[in-house]
Order: C-alpha cells, then sequence, then structure tokens
C-alpha cells in the first residue's frame, strides 16, 4: 500500500496548487486499469521527459561554454537515462508513493527502475504544468548537481570502448586497443567472461561480465581508470548490465 500523497509535498518541498495532478503522476497504469480511472501519469511522463530535456540541456550549455555538441549530447543522455532519474526518484522516495496494482506490488514494483524513472518524469511534469518551468527547474536543478557535480565524467559510463578508443588515439593516433578474452567460465546459458585490453602489447585493464560486450566494456572502463584519464578519475565505472 502507498504512502498518504498528502504527505509527498513536504518531501520534495513544492505545494501544489490542487491534488489532482499530483495524484495523477503518481498513478500507475495498473493501478488504474484496476480501479477502472481514466488517467494514469503516461501523459505526464511524457511531459516531464521534454521538460528535463529542456532543463538539462540549459544546465551543461552553460555549465560547459567550450564543449562541442556531441560530447554535451552524450552528458544528456547519461544523465537523462532511466538509472539516473531512478537516483533522483529515490532521493525522493517515490516509490513509496506510487499508486500500483497489487500485482505490481507483489513483484516489486515500487523499487523497478523504469516505474521510478517514470514516476519522477511525471512528477516533473505534473510541477510544470501546475507552477511552470521554473518551478521545476528550481526542484532538479539542486538534485542534479548533487547527484551528478561533473556530468563530463558520465560520458564513459555510457560508452567506455569508445572513450578509450578517442583517448588513446589522442596520445597515438596509430594505438588501437585490443580486447582479449581471457577466460570463459560456466554454462553456454549462465557463463561469465573475463577479458583483457591491451595497448601497444601491455594489458592495461581487466573485466568481468556475463557477456564479452559487457566484460569488454569493464575491461575499457578499468583501462581508464588506470591510464588516467581526467574524464573518469575516482568513479567507479563497473558494468552490470547490457546498456
Amino acid at each position: 500500500m502507498s504512502k498518504d500523497l498528502s504527505l509527498l509535498p513536504s518531501v520534495i518541498g513544492y505545494e501544489f496548487s490542487g491534488k489532482t495532478l499530483m495524484a495523477e503522476a503518481m498513478t500507475h497504469r495498473s493501478y488504474s486499469a484496476e480501479r477502472g480511472l481514466e488517467y494514469d501519469n503516461q501523459r505526464l511522463e511524457f511531459l516531464g521527459d521534454a521538460v528535463l530535456q529542456i532543463i538539462i540541456t540549459e544546465y551543461l550549455f552553460h555549465k560547459y561554454p567550450h564543449e562541442d555538441e556531441g560530447r554535451l549530447s552524450k552528458m544528456r543522455a547519461a544523465i537523462a537515462r532511466q538509472s539516473s532519474l531512478a537516483k533522483f526518484a529515490e532521493s525522493w522516495s517515490l516509490g513509496e508513493y506510487v499508486r500500483m496494482g497489487r500485482g505490481e506490488v507483489q513483484n516489486g514494483g515500487c523499487e523497478r527502475v523504469s516505474t521510478l524513472c517514470d514516476a519522477f518524469e511525471a512528477l516533473v511534469g505534473a510541477i510544470r504544468l501546475d507552477g511552470g518551468i521554473e518551478s521545476a527547474r528550481d526542484l532538479v536543478l539542486p538534485m542534479m548537481e548533487e547527484k551528478f557535480p561533473d556530468p563530463i565524467r558520465l560520458i564513459a559510463q555510457i560508452n567506455p570502448k569508445g572513450m578509450l578508443q578517442e583517448y588513446t588515439q589522442g596520445l597515438n593516433r596509430s594505438v588501437t586497443p585490443e580486447y582479449v578474452i581471457e577466460k570463459r567460465e560456466g554454462p553456454e546459458h549462465d557463463c561469465t567472461f573475463r577479458v583483457s585490453v591491451i595497448i601497444n602489447g601491455e594489458i592495461v585493464g581487466e573485466g568481468e561480465g556475463k557477456s564479452r560486450k559487457v566484460a569488454e566494456m569493464n575491461a575499457a572502463s578499468a583501462a581508464l581508470k588506470s591510464l588516467g584519464n581526467p574524464a573518469t578519475l575516482n568513479l567507479e565505472l563497473k558494468v552490470t548490465n547490457e546498456v
């Protein structure tokens, strides 16, 4: 059972002029189907996604005046992806307020990344409609700056292999990272790969994963850290799923 929605404004630091938008934002489609309601949070999620794109884009545009469009787009994608938005939702404990059908609750819907992401986007959309873009920006920006104070570091989390390629070619254009499977263990349906990445004949990083792709990404992340790439220092970049 979800928490009393009347408590949510004090949690997020925003008081709605009415309760209708807030209730809609916190209504999962499973709850609507179960109760025969004519609304759920999907339309607000659609709006909130667009609002977040604007807020994130403006933030990055001003924070990195010398970065090109490609790099800015990569940073925006990193902040706007499901796992990042779910972190924002967790800051507000939104999973405890989303109204869901019984089956969804039993299947752990309140902790599902996609559900948390959708709820956060829907709430941002609701705030945009209720109080305008500035109200949404005032709530999102402080959270974004706290969670991701240096977004440029996030690029490696999206494509560590691509960043390693760029980094090594920046040092020497003839250098290309080579990925070698060192070990493969377990049955076909549940095997683990261990991969090394080699540059100039030297192993500079190793990684494991449930697929070769994930293992290579983890190896690239480890290599970036070992090489001292300023975009990835002091980060935990381990990949656990396909991205």
